[in-house]
């Protein structure tokens, strides 16, 4: 989590930090009005790219922006544009983290 905290070339990484926990440790794992920028924001920083040996940062970051979509959170995506944008990345993550991605987005289409 500290990996994806940091992805705002380390700006606010504590609060990121805080934040994501809050969300992770939490068993629901939804986001709540208030946390846009904390952590939404380096949430979705961390679907654009995979880097290497960070493979599951990035499939845990697409698996809670979906989330955010379905959720009602994020009502500026669909679930089509946000997995045609991470879909590419999926041959440079693991193929069972690939898979899991694939069976979340597929899950509620």
């Amino acid at each position: 989590m500290a990996f994806i905290a940091g992805l705002d070339y380390g700006q606010d990484q504590s609060a990121h930090l805080a934040a994501l926990e809050g969300l992770i440790f939490e068993r629901e794992c939804k986001f709540k009005d208030g946390e846009y920028w904390f952590p939404f924001e380096v949430v979705e920083l961390g679907t654009n790219s995979v880097k290497p040996g960070h493979e599951r940062e990035f499939t845990l970051c697409c698996l809670l922006a979906l989330e955010a979509i379905k959720s009602g959170f994020d009502p500026v995506h669909d679930r089509e544009s946000r997995f045609s944008a991470f879909e590419p990345h999926l041959s440079k993550v693991p193929p069972e983290l690939a898979g899991i991605l694939v069976e979340a987005y597929a899950a509620d289409h």
